[in-house]
């Protein structure tokens, strides 16, 4: 049967299908934050919101050729993002065979388990189903290169997504903090995945958010933030939605998310510096820089004075003190052993699952696909153009939230982050009233430049 939230997200997607503009793309960005939710109602598996908007995306992309309404538009990573694609799904339907009986990190297992139990390598459905969300993701990359008719929605969408996250981060807190249950079979009732809740009364209780646990609401939510903070040094936009993510980030506490906006802000600070040789001072810069060390200082007098102290020092600082911070470690360790096992090929996309990203694609999808992906994820993020370049912080920290505690390189929110910057590029370009030229390299200015 489906659920309340599947019937919500179709009738949605379906009242706009037939619709020129952005409408069901915008749709597909606020989907990918519920991660723990499904639209069917089952005993021990679970179809995520993003599976069923991404289709109808792709088949409104379809429909729309077939009418002679489509027009797609070249973007930057194009021929990386294929590469990744053919490389990331062959070794699923392959490698499994080629090194079957091999041990590895099964999945679902988990990790914790996966430390005393190695299950023997063999071609399962979890290489079908990360080569079907691979796939849909690389379709809903190349569909957000359409040349939609009418206004840009999608830009609402992405920011709606975030204070929607936030939102439910706080009224997790909120019901943690006057002692009422809050009801997390309302958005989690993905039965195929494993769902982290707050207990009440208990401060070293993480709260999750939309997400299946707390690292992957962290890692989006450092995402946004390192954003809003780049448009305040940049364009002196408000800091308030900065400040939200910041707050939401101390309650979801993940380590990875701790240290990617930890990061952004150094990175922030070096690549917008406020003095020009030989004694230009940048003044409107200084007291944005000097606003954003400000903040910085003041979270930080926040967390070692209030409740939430002992357990943010328990989930960063301390945590290697833990069984989990030994297990995570030990299973990309292992990650790395079947890589070199495997002479740098690895075992298959969806074969083995260790604790980050780096470790999880040398072992699935080896060397070569390590390489091809991190050159489509930077090509693609070159598309945020002059007046978006806060999507390139966005993504940067993204990327060394995944680095630091998510294995997961085929997650809904990737994709559909990828999928915005080439949107809001073609957006920029082909917008009568700001005509820019997209710069060759997508990687960060030189320390100095105005960026």
């Amino acid at each position: 049967m489906p659920t309340v939230i599947g019937i919500i997200f179709f009738v949605l997607a379906a009242s706009v299908f037939f619709q020129e503009d952005d409408k069901l793309f915008s749709l597909l960005i606020v989907s990918a934050i519920f991660p723990a939710s499904s639209i069917v109602d089952l005993s021990d598996a679970g179809i995520e919101p993003y599976f069923l908007v991404g289709a109808l995306f792709v088949l409104q992309r379809i429909y729309r050729a077939m009418v002679g309404t489509k027009a797609d538009t070249s973007f930057r990573g194009k021929r990386w993002l294929i590469l990744f694609a053919g490389i990331a799904i062959l070794s699923a339907f392959t490698l499994p065979f080629i090194f079957a009986g091999i041990p590895v990190y099964e999945p679902h297992i988990g990790i914790d388990a996966g430390l005393f139990l190695n299950p023997p390598l063999q071609f399962a459905h979890a290489n079908i189903s990360h080569s079907v969300s691979v796939l849909l993701g690389v379709l809903v990359v190349f569909g957000a290169s359409q040349n939609f008719k009418g206004p840009a929605f999608s830009e609402k969408a992405y920011r709606f997504a975030f204070y929607f996250l936030a939102g439910v981060v706080l009224v997790q807190f909120l019901c943690f903090a006057l002692g009422i249950s809050y009801p997390y079979d309302l958005l989690q009732n993905n039965a195929g995945v494993k769902l982290q809740t707050a207990d009440t009364g208990d401060f070293s209780s993480r709260f999750p958010g939309t997400f299946t646990e707390s690292s992957g609401a962290g890692a989006v939510l450092a995402a946004f933030t390192a954003g809003f903070l780049a448009e305040k040094i940049k364009y002196g936009k408000s800091i308030i939605p900065a400040l939200l993510g910041l707050f939401t980030i101390i309650l979801v506490r993940s380590t990875g998310s701790i240290v990617a906006i930890g990061l952004a802000i150094v990175l922030l600070v070096i690549f917008h510096p406020i003095y020009r040789f030989p004694y230009h001072i940048d003044k409107v810069r200084l007291r944005r820089v000097a606003l954003l060390i400000a903040i910085a200082l003041f979270v930080l007098v926040v967390v070692l004075f209030s409740p939430l102290r002992d357990s943010v020092m328990d989930l960063t600082v301390n945590k290697q003190e833990g069984g989990s911070f030994f297990n995570r470690t030990a299973s990309d360790l292992y990650a790395l052993t079947l890589t070199v096992q495997t002479y740098g090929i690895g075992v298959g996309m969806g074969s083995n699952r260790p604790a980050s990203l780096i470790p999880s694609l040398l072992s699935t999808v080896g060397v070569l696909g390590l390489v091809s992906y991190l050159m489509a994820y930077f090509k693609l993020l070159s598309n945020a153009v002059p007046n978006h370049r806060e999507l390139r912080w966005a993504g940067l920290v993204l990327l060394i939230g995944l680095a630091a505690a998510i294995p997961d390189y085929d997650g809904p929110w990737i994709w559909v982050f990828l999928a915005f910057v080439v949107r809001m590029g073609h957006v920029a370009v082909t917008s009568p009233q700001e005509m820019v030229s997209i710069p060759s390299v997508g990687q960060l200015p030189k320390p100095g430049s105005d960026c």
